[in-house]
């Protein structure tokens, strides 16, 4: 193992040191010990026009950067990076030639190169952009502070952003000085790069419009494609470089509030780059332009000169459609009543899609042919898909599977013969951890306003009754699984509530309207979040039903939830403390109508669609105004670097409930950010939420909530 820079040397001896991070069978830890959370995951895969595949693994308090190359795609590990400094691995780039790898570590804050301080270090870190050649043995070489590595097409150059401005470096000679390449190109975004390496296209956001560019590589000034009274997205080059096409959505008026995540009304344009003509392919009738994916390139692609792919709900789902260069009416490529997740395009005019058009509840992987939709499913034992990408210009694809036991792996298969080239397994990180109650089921429920919904139902082995708690997931454009989720925020969810029920405890997860994975109509529910708090209508009907069941003991059950799932869970304890004895937000929001003061910090309700006229209904939906019928105790959790939700909901939370003589008990995480970075905070997480309910919930009856202790 060989690494560079003061960080990196420190991550190998610590590897060197421990090994594979490992995890002790279940019946020899107390109900503190957080090495269940300890397993290896996915969280980032690329690939290129070469046969190389690089990826993420996250483990315990490591991120393992490894690369695989045909034809046997052995795994090569390339670097081993601590997180005890707060500087996990979080993003990789191979080049298109697959001869290097760029990575950054440490988290940047909002964009900027400053970065996350969850170790309290004296000096606060800075994300640093490295490049390391993709072989063993190869020393990574720190470029400097910077996010968002791009290589171009020719591999010759490696961009990344680094304050306001584009800096560049060149691959061949990495240990020449990077340079300024565009000043002020750091707002750049959607960076598309011509053929020859010579022309960047790319968005800029101008403040409720956006403009189309193109910077030539020498040139002293930008030319603009694309400007107007609207917003442009989603640039895509054709393959032999005369066309660039893109979406272009309604302006965002300046004093009127816009819900950052509701469809809104798009076409769908190409313009020849020769003579600067614009044709309009397709333009949707209502609100058919989604902005929500778990991937960038699915949105708009080529397939090759005369075709492009693009998603869309112009009938209320995520579907695949294609369109032919020189418009038409479009295609629908894949079933209707099921949403695309991700696509990553194939040789031979194929499509491999990650969809749920089998099972709403779970993910399903299939090609598909482009020229006639024609479906080819693919069997695999795993339940949960993300990640893919294609390599070797589609001769094969990289994906990261996960069941109900096994967390997000790599997996790589040869697309012409369908062929699994590697499986990594829990065991190659020696992770032993075998959960001992049964796998979780997907259970269909009604609202209390007849609405129905999913939820994930995890029952424990043992004498009932038992002690039940709803879990309320975050985003709220999100979809829990009844298997490991493939983003490892949820994925840590998924496990707590496996080890909640080995503790003894029902658990019901909830897929809440405003949930993704079941079309637009409940997606964007009427009366969702500030408006009316509808979603929590769900929650509160998953506690009634657990408070039905023969095995629970209606007394004894809780509710906990992170970040959009925090402000459900304060509204179950503030509106209906009766059902819900004790509770968990985990930096949760609490205040749609609220006004941060921080710089930088993200505002929930201006992105949810709140302005002045609203926050008035806004307030009256959040659970701040229902705190006289709080009676139920509950730990506040929280980073005070949140850059999401401001902490100040948490710590005003606290006060006000104290005020009212609530039992509560916050903790604060000097330094952390919303999604929190280091193994540490969330083995901090589990501690304080597991002693919380077993001192509210688990043995404790009715007579005993209340025990919520102060630091």
């Amino acid at each position: 193992m060989h690494c560079a820079g003061t960080m990196l040397r420190t991550a190998c001896r610590i590897f060197s040191a421990a090994g594979l991070a490992t995890a002790a069978p279940a019946h020899s830890v107390t109900i503190t010990d957080p090495a269940f959370l300890h397993f290896p995951m996915v969280s980032a895969v690329s690939a290129g026009n070469a046969p190389t595949v690089a990826w993420v693994i996250r483990q315990g308090g490591l991120t393992r950067l490894r690369i695989a190359t045909a034809p046997n795609f052995a795994p090569v590990e390339l670097v081993v990076q601590s997180d005890r400094d707060g500087q996990p691995i979080s993003e990789i780039r191979v080049s298109p030639d697959g001869r290097h790898v760029a990575f950054v570590t440490g988290t940047a804050i909002g964009g900027r190169d400053d970065g996350y301080n969850p170790a309290s270090l004296i000096s606060p870190p800075s994300a640093t952009v490295w490049i390391i050649e993709a072989r063993s043995g190869a020393e990574p070489i720190k470029l400097g502070a910077g996010t968002t590595p791009v290589f171009t097409p020719d591999s010759g150059l490696l961009t990344y952003r680094r304050g306001r401005d584009l800096w560049a470096a060149k691959v061949r000679t990495p240990a020449d000085a990077p340079s300024v390449l565009v000043t002020g190109g750091a707002t750049f975004v959607h960076p598309t790069w011509s053929s020859n390496s010579k022309s960047l296209f790319f968005v800029q956001d101008r403040g409720g419009w956006s403009f189309l560019g193109r910077y030539d590589l020498g040139n002293d000034r930008i030319t603009w494609l694309a400007a107007g009274a609207s917003r442009v997205s989603s640039p895509a080059l054709s393959p032999d470089g005369k066309t660039i096409a893109y979406f272009r959505w309604p302006v965002r008026e300046q004093n009127v509030a816009s819900d950052m995540y509701e469809n809104e009304p798009v076409s769908l344009e190409a313009m020849d780059l020769e003579t600067g003509t614009t044709t309009v392919l397709w333009r949707s009738l209502k609100k058919a332009g989604l902005k929500i994916a778990d991937d960038d390139t699915s949105g708009l692609r080529w397939a090759d000169d005369r075709t492009l792919v693009f998603r869309a709900e112009p009938d209320d789902w995520a579907r695949l459609y294609a369109i032919a260069r020189t418009g038409g009416s479009p295609r629908a490529l894949t079933p209707p009543q099921c949403e695309v997740a991700e696509s990553a395009l194939l040789e031979r005019g194929k499509l491999f899609v990650v969809h749920n058009c089998r099972d709403l509840d779970l993910r399903q992987i299939s090609t598909f042919d482009i020229s006639n939709g024609v479906e080819h499913p693919i069997k695999t034992s795993d339940q949960v898909f993300a990640n893919a990408v294609a390599a070797g210009n589609g001769r094969w694809v990289a994906y990261a599977g996960a069941d109900s036991r096994s967390p997000s792996l790599l997996r790589i298969v040869d697309a012409r013969t369908g062929n699994l080239l590697l499986d990594e397994t829990p065991a190659t990180f020696g992770y032993t951890y075998q959960f001992r109650d049964p796998s979780p089921t997907s259970v269909k429920l009604k609202s209390t306003d007849g609405l129905a919904f999913s939820g994930q139902l995890f029952l424990p082995l043992g004498r009932a009754p038992h002690p039940a708690i709803v879990f309320a997931h975050g985003g709220p454009k999100e979809q829990m699984f009844p298997a490991f989720h493939y983003q490892s925020y949820y994925a840590y969810d998924y496990a707590i509530n496996r080890r909640l029920a080995e503790l003894g405890y029902v658990v019901l997860s909830v897929n809440f309207r405003s949930s993704t994975g079941y079309g637009r109509l409940f997606r964007e529910a009427e009366g969702r979040a500030w408006r009316a708090a509808s979603d929590y209508q769900d929650v509160l009907a998953a506690g009634r039903w657990l408070a039905s069941r023969d095995d629970v003991d209606p007394r004894r059950i809780g509710i906990w939830g992170t970040s959009y799932g925090g402000f459900l869970t304060a509204n179950a304890l503030a509106r209906n403390s009766d059902l819900f004895s004790a509770g968990v937000a985990v930096h949760g929001l609490f205040d749609w109508s609220r006004v941060p003061t921080i710089a930088g910090l993200a505002y929930p309700g201006k992105a949810f669609g709140v302005g002045p006229t609203q926050r008035n209904s806004a307030l009256q939906s959040s659970p701040v105004a229902a705190l006289n019928g709080w009676k139920s105790p509950v730990l506040l959790f929280s980073g005070d670097q949140d850059m999401n939700v401001d902490v100040h909901e948490t710590i005003d939370l606290d006060r006000e409930l104290t005020d009212r003589g609530v039992a509560v008990r916050t903790v604060i995480l000097p330094g952390e950010a919303h999604r929190m970075i280091r193994q540490s905070s969330w083995d901090r997480l589990w501690s304080e939420q597991v002693r919380f309910f077993d001192e509210n919930l688990a043995h404790t009856g009715a007579g005993a909530v209340g025990k919520a202790r102060k630091p």
